[in-house]
Order: structure tokens, then sequence, then C-alpha cells
């Protein structure tokens, strides 16, 4: 169900569920954009589409109608993964540990057993090696001497993020605070920094400075004050013209990093900050890679669940496109309120999008055709087939565009839901009290 509100903002009101969970008990308000997706697809007007140019590369076959393509040619097997799929998020998921399993000893399972128990990875002590490669990079101050009035906006399985102030110029920032005693590849890290240090972007969060503080490696980035994707679409839908223009902007960080040769891995809209400006832009670097010309593509299998592209899954050798199917994922998420299979356990769900490719939906029959065009040529099976970032950012379906100006709007409407919601828990949990 959807609820018009003043500014004729489609809600998003029923549907709300706790990720890979039948039923979930109550959760505090603040962790409601991480944990919990919308539920049911918006009406919305179709926009009079233009004809479709002449490019091979433009899908001729309008999906939708069916919705999934044809299965992949070859079955995936559990034998091709051997290693854990690792996790990560700038606020984190509630646990985020929870979603780092071994595909390998999971997928062996019988498809009873695919909601059992996941497997975690050992937590290693900060190594000597590391915390050398770290001190070569970053400050041994205390942060907590040059930033003041830390406010804790966010936290996860990875860490905690603070809004601060920097008491030598009065800006605000953000501070990550990581315990790397929870990161199951400390290398990441080292490599995190490194990449952040060396790609600045008005499309990408760009890094400030670094400190190690015994164990804890605490991140300074600009700080982003309209949160992220994830709370403003599991609350109100986002039509399709609004969905070019937050795709338009994420390619063009994409495209940016793309061409210095820099996978993110880990695209995603809670890995997407909104600004009261208008502004987006992409986070959290921590399981970006660096391509060389020796070392073309990876093959580590790296990613969030439900976003992962099939390639990575299958454990093939994969370069930048593993991006741009993350980001036709997040189109679906704006469009739907959460990712394909996300009802489904994360290991069931990576088992449908290696066996399944292109991913369902829920109402196609509703949807442009240049919006059909323009995930078909994010999510095609083939990498070698699916579009570049740059390629994206001509798409038809772009040009199509509104203004951002709509967006601090949509975000303080998110905002009064979130607010709305933790009034009721709230109030809900207070009455059940005095029952007892």
């Amino acid at each position: 169900m959807e609820e018009t509100g003043n500014s004729g903002i489609l809600l998003r009101l029923t549907g709300m569920r706790l990720r890979g969970e039948p039923s979930s008990p109550p959760v505090a308000a603040d962790h409601i954009a991480r944990s919990f997706r919308g539920g049911h697809r918006a009406t919305h007007p179709l926009a009079t589409t233009p004809t479709l140019p002449p490019d091979r590369r433009l899908t001729h076959s309008l999906p939708g109608l069916r919705d999934n393509e044809e299965e992949v040619e070859e079955e995936y097997s559990a034998s091709a993964s051997s290693g854990p799929i690792h996790t990560s998020s700038l606020l984190g998921a509630e646990s985020a540990d929870d979603d780092t399993f071994l595909l390998s000893e999971i997928l062996s399972r019988s498809g009873s057993d695919l909601d059992g128990p996941r497997v975690r990875p050992q937590k290693l002590q900060l190594t000597q090696e590391v915390r050398e490669q770290l001190r070569g990079i970053v400050n041994e101050a205390d942060p907590e001497t040059k930033y003041t009035d830390l406010v804790q906006v966010g936290q996860g399985g990875f860490g905690t993020v603070y809004k601060a102030i920097d008491s030598a110029t009065g800006d605000v920032v953000a501070l990550k605070k990581m315990p790397l005693r929870k990161r199951s590849r400390k290398e990441l890290v080292v490599n995190e920094i490194r990449i952040m240090k060396e790609n600045r972007h008005p499309n990408i969060v760009n890094y400030i400075d670094s400190y190690l503080v015994d164990e804890d490696l605490w991140l300074v980035m600009e700080y982003v004050d309209g949160g992220t994707l994830t709370s403003v679409l599991i609350r109100v839908f986002i039509e399709e013209r609004m969905i070019a223009a937050i795709s338009k902007e994420c390619l063009k960080a994409l495209d940016f990093l793309h061409s210095r040769n820099v996978i993110h891995r880990d695209v995603k809209s809670d890995n997407i900050l909104l600004g009261m400006d208008g502004s987006v832009k992409l986070t959290d670097f921590g399981l970006c890679a660096q391509l060389t010309p020796e070392r073309s593509t990876r093959c580590t299998v790296l990613g969030s669940p439900y976003w992962v592209a099939p390639e990575v899954l299958k454990k093939k050798e994969y370069n930048t496109q593993v991006d741009i199917w993350a980001l036709g994922i997040v189109a679906i998420e704006m469009l739907e309120g959460e990712p394909p299979y996300f009802k489904e356990s994360p290991v069931k769900a990576q088992r449908l999008i290696a066996r399944n490719g292109y991913p369902p939906l829920r109402m196609p029959s509703r949807m442009s055709v240049l919006f059909h065009a323009f995930l078909h040529s994010c999510l095609d099976i083939n990498p070698s087939i699916r579009w570049t970032a740059r390629e994206l950012l001509q798409h038809p379906f772009l040009k199509t565009a509104v203004s951002l100006s709509v967006l601090p709007e949509m975000i303080r409407i998110a905002r009064r839901i979130c607010q709305a919601m933790e009034t009721l828990h709230t109030n809900t949990t207070s009455t059940e009290q005095n029952q007892e």
C-alpha cells in the first residue's frame, strides 16, 4: 500500500520486514533504515518514451513481460567457491558478520538447510605487517583531541560512525571508528585508505584523514547530511525520473573510478549517501580493488549477497563490470523498495542470482520501455556485453532525469516517517509493559 504525502510524494507504508527473517521483534527506528525494506511496488505514471536509437546494444526483447531470462549455461557448482564472501558497509548492518559466510560449505547443503546457521570467519589479531603498513599512511595521534562534539549517527558490524566538528576549522565531518579485530581481511583496510586518498570526485564521499589508536582505525571523511539512499527508498516511493537522476550521479562516480581502474565491489543503497543540497555520493571503499596492467581482473568472492554479480558467485575472473550489475540492482531497489530475492536468505538469494541471471521484477508491465532497456543494459549476464559506466551515462533513460532539487523534500518526508515509527514503537512498548 502507498499513500500520497502533502508534496505528492508516494510513501511506502506496508510490507516492512527484517532482512532474512519471517517475523521479527520491533527495533529502534535508527536501525530501521539499515535492516528493513519497504514492501510493494507503487503505481507511477508512465512517461512518454521516445523511439530507441538504432543501437545493437539496446535490448530488443523488452524484458519484464517474462521476468527470468534463460538459465545460465552451466549450473552453479558449490565446488567453484572455496573462500568466504565478505561484506562491508559504511554504517554496517545490524550485525554485518551475519552476512559473511563460506560459500563452499553452505552451498553444499541440501535445499532444506539453506537457512541454517552461517559459518563465521575466524577473527585474527592485527598482524605486525598490517600495523606497519597502516603506520606508514595514517596518523597515530588521538582524533578526539582534534574533532569534538561527537554524535553517533550509525552503528554496525564494522564499526560506529559519528558526526563531529573539526576544532581547527569548524567544519562538520564524519568519523568512522572501526575495530580492526572485527575485520577478517585486514589488508583490505590498508587498500581502502590508499584508494580513498588517491581518488577524489564530487560524487564520492571524500577522504580527509585517518588515525590508528591501539587496534581501532578512525577514518575522517566529509559529512553528508541526508543519510543513506536506503533510508529514503524503504519509506518513499521513487518514481522513474528520480531513479534516472540518482543513477546518473552514481554512474559519474563509477565512471571516474573505473577510468582509474578501481572496482568498488560493494555498490548498494546502503553505500550511497544523499545530501540536503541534492548531492548523491558513493561511499565505503572497504572492498575496493585496484586493477593494474599485470592484474586486470580479480576472482576473490567479495560483495554483499543481494547485489553481487553472477560472475563473482561463480568464481570467474571479473572486472569493473560487477559494479554495473550492482547499480542495476540498486535501480530495482529504488523502484520496489528492496533488491530482488530480499525475502530469501542470503545463501538462497545467491543461488538464485547465479542460476537465473536477470532478476525477477514484480510488475514489469508497469515500467517504461526505457527503464526496461536501462536495466537490461546493466544486468546482462555476460559482463562483456553489459554496458560500461561511460556508455550508460549516454543511455536514453538518463535523459528522462528530473532535477535533484526534489531530493531534500524526499529526505525530510522519510525522516518524518522514521520519527513516527519510532514514536509508535515507543508507545507500543510502553503499553505492553503497563499491561504486564
